[in-house]
């Protein structure tokens, strides 16, 4: 809105505005080149934590942006394929990916969704609840090692400990039914998608608090199986959304037509 000002105030804008431009010229340009969205030191509230091991408290509702190809780092992960697997992964399509059966997505490739997620933070586990579909994830950080001879499955047996300021998860015993991605997610134009892995699947997930609003996930992926290599996906940023917890949700498989009135 625009409204009129006598000599003095516009002496006083003139004094204003050239204070301001004083200090936006003072800032370093990296600051001023910090992507938009991203909390500042002097903006972003402290890092909550618990009190039983004052440890960063992750309680709370989280939700990101769903990643594209390159964004999820989807490139590098091609290029680790053995090619026997991506030979495999030539003849799979979009009616071969797992969600679609509903099949958890698994790790890290939950994380690249849009779904929203929540985290318990309780004494010796930590809890991650989803709704899409509605799965739990159980992880104790009392020092105790991986169960022996557990039978695998899609989101395999883990087990947290802390290094620092990080949550470090490890996972192990995944029966390789999951996918690292969609078959949609195609990094160039010869991608065939179909993104499988194999029971000697190995995850490690990294969980950091960047601040009270801000979670910070990365994840090494190991598969002796199907790649040549470990890849590493790319910092994913997640913020607290804000609901206080996830709702109920209920997976419809493919070729089901959830418009249906009676569905609904």
């Amino acid at each position: 809105m625009m409204r009129c000002l006598g000599t003095a105030g516009m002496v006083s804008a003139v004094i204003v505005g050239l204070v301001l431009f004083l200090s936006i010229a003072s800032i370093p340009a990296a600051a001023q080149q910090r992507g938009a969205g991203q909390p500042t030191t002097a903006s972003a509230k402290p890092v909550p934590r618990t009190s039983w091991d004052g440890k960063p408290d992750l309680t709370g509702v989280w939700q990101g942006a769903r990643l594209d190809a390159r964004a999820y780092g989807l490139a590098e992960l091609e290029r680790l394929y053995q090619p026997s697997a991506k030979e495999k992964m030539k003849a799979l399509s979009g009616k071969d990916d797992p969600v679609n059966h509903c099949i958890p997505y698994g790790s890290p490739r939950s994380m690249a969704t849009a779904f929203p997620f929540q985290i318990v933070r309780a004494v010796g586990a930590t809890l991650v609840l989803t709704d899409h579909p509605h799965i739990y994830r159980y992880i104790p950080t009392d020092g105790r090692p991986h169960t022996e001879d557990i039978f695998p499955s899609y989101l395999g047996d883990s087990v947290g400990r802390w290094e620092g300021d990080t949550l470090v998860v490890d996972i192990t015993a995944l029966n390789g039914r999951v996918w690292l991605a969609g078959a949609q997610d195609h990094p160039t134009p010869t991608s065939t998608g179909g993104w499988i892995t194999s029971d000697a699947l190995h995850v490690v997930e990294r969980w950091r608090l960047l601040d009270a609003d801000t979670l910070e996930y990365q994840a090494r992926v190991e598969d002796p199986k199907v790649l040549t290599g470990p890849w590493t996906t790319p910092k994913i940023a997640l913020k607290r959304a804000p609901i206080r917890k996830i709702g109920e949700g209920h997976c419809i498989p493919e070729g089901i037509d959830y418009q249906a009135p009676e569905l609904k």
